[in-house]
């Protein structure tokens, strides 16, 4: 498996440090602070290794104040600390944040819910930070390729050996995007990702998932396992492909304006297109023939609406795909459904799949075809208990899609791939597990740099 890096280990020295401290009061914690602030002032880059383990075996969430800090290599974790105690002082908040300092007060705010991203959210080398300590990623990769019938192996769709060439990158990100290969790589980056949050001890109250991203959710939750997830990935991808492998297979259309003036630009313009992802009050996503979304693209742009042409290779969830619906549902006839006490949370639906095995196949084999219906989704789970959504695969998308939805709700929506790999993707895991811990969940803070 290649990471482009010397070797492939556990390296933790690379990985930024995390200074966790609860109290019972506010005042408390101030003087602890203080104390740490004192005892790092006159540390060494060892001494302040050790005191961040000794800071994060005693901390816990279930106290009524914690704070947590990330301390990058190079970074003077006095300057952050002094940052801090400013902050407290200035912000009377149950919850707040600055790019290093996550603070929170107060019982948990509710349930957690998984939500796992779909096509488009693939990139080159997604994940690799993370597999460079966590073998959870390779073992992932290697367990899809498993059902994943092509002439290349997956990594090396995933994580090319770059030679220099000119336009090298473009055709790479290419040949990921192609159905048959993001959704299985989606799927594999997703169940790393959903293991690594298991060895903190963090799982979820509910899942859901956006389009493909629904097949990880049903996984998360125990509907069947990481075999028939990989299995089942592979076959939509490549159903999918197919599908448009004989004519035009389309395109999508990402449309920044109201559902309902969307629904309205459709309408009057006779174009064959459908509202086919409903992702947020003043997003959607167009899905149609090829000319139609470009006629589309030309109209959005003289009356001046924002439109941009997703990353994607073929017009999800309308007619063109339909094709690819019977083959699939023959595939998940054969699947084993497992019980679950984990609601998944449907895209068609807007509500936890049927506990009943032929229910809930069936409205999986209809997914394909059927419209996403993000938004209403999302405000069910809201409804349901549901307070805390962690965005679990590449990318931030449903990240910004659920804070649309939601908008001053009291919810947090928070993503393992914040930066899509712009930042370190452990600085990125840092920042969600520290979001979680001062939030008040029980996150396993004492496996940092001990995995």
């Amino acid at each position: 498996m290649n990471f482009q890096s010397q070797e492939y280990a556990q390296n933790w020295k690379t990985a930024p440090e995390i200074l966790a401290v609860s109290a019972d009061t506010r005042d408390h914690l101030q003087n602890t602070l203080a104390d740490l602030k004192t005892r790092l002032a006159t540390s060494d880059v060892m001494d302040v290794s050790r005191i961040a383990k000794n800071t994060r075996e005693v901390f816990s969430s279930r106290n009524a104040v914690r704070l947590l800090l990330i301390v990058e290599s190079g970074e003077n974790p006095v300057n952050i600390l002094q940052a801090a105690l400013e902050n407290i002082d200035a912000h009377p908040e149950s919850f707040w944040s600055t790019r290093q300092v996550f603070y929170g007060k107060g019982n948990c705010p509710g349930k957690v819910a998984f939500a796992f991203p779909g096509q488009g959210s693939q990139y080159l080398f997604m994940g690799r930070d993370l597999a460079q300590f966590f073998p959870d990623m390779a073992r992932a990769v290697a367990e899809a390729e498993k059902a994943f019938q092509h002439t290349r192996p997956l990594n090396d769709y995933m994580y090319p050996v770059l030679s220099g060439m000119e336009n090298e990158k473009t055709a790479l990100e290419e040949a990921l995007r192609s159905t048959d290969i993001a959704q299985p790589a989606i799927g594999a980056v997703s169940a790393a990702m959903m293991d690594i949050l298991e060895q903190f001890g963090i799982g979820p109250d509910a899942t859901c998932g956006h389009s493909y991203g629904e097949l990880s959710a049903l996984c998360a939750a125990g509907r069947f396992d990481k075999t028939t997830f990989y299995f089942l990935s592979a076959a939509r991808g490549k159903f999918m492909a197919e599908a448009g492998a004989a004519g035009d297979r389309g395109g999508m259309l990402a449309v920044k304006a109201t559902l309902e003036d969307i629904d309205d630009v459709i309408r009057k313009s006779g174009l064959d297109l459908i509202l086919a992802n409903r992702n947020s009050p003043d997003q959607g996503v167009l899905s149609g023939p090829t000319d139609a979304i470009e006629q589309m693209q030309s109209l959005c742009k003289k009356n001046k609406i924002r439109a941009t042409r997703l990353p994607v290779a073929a017009a999800f969830h309308s007619r063109l795909v339909a094709p690819a619906a019977a083959p699939f549902e023959r595939e998940i006839e054969k699947a084993a459904f497992l019980p679950s006490s984990i609601p998944v949370y449907s895209n068609t639906t807007a509500l936890p799949y049927p506990t009943e095995t032929a229910a809930a196949k069936k409205i999986l084999a209809s997914h394909l075809t059927h419209p996403v219906n993000f938004t209403t989704e999302i405000q069910q789970m809201y409804q349901d208990g549901i307070r805390t959504f962690v965005e679990v695969g590449p990318r931030a998308v449903l990240t910004g899609l659920i804070k649309a939805i939601l908008n001053e709700l009291p919810a947090c929506a928070l993503a393992m791939d914040a930066s899509s790999g712009r930042r370190s993707g452990m600085t990125d895991l840092a920042k969600a597990l520290c979001t979680l811990a001062s939030l008040g969940y029980d996150v396993d803070l004492e496996k940092w740099k001990m995995l």
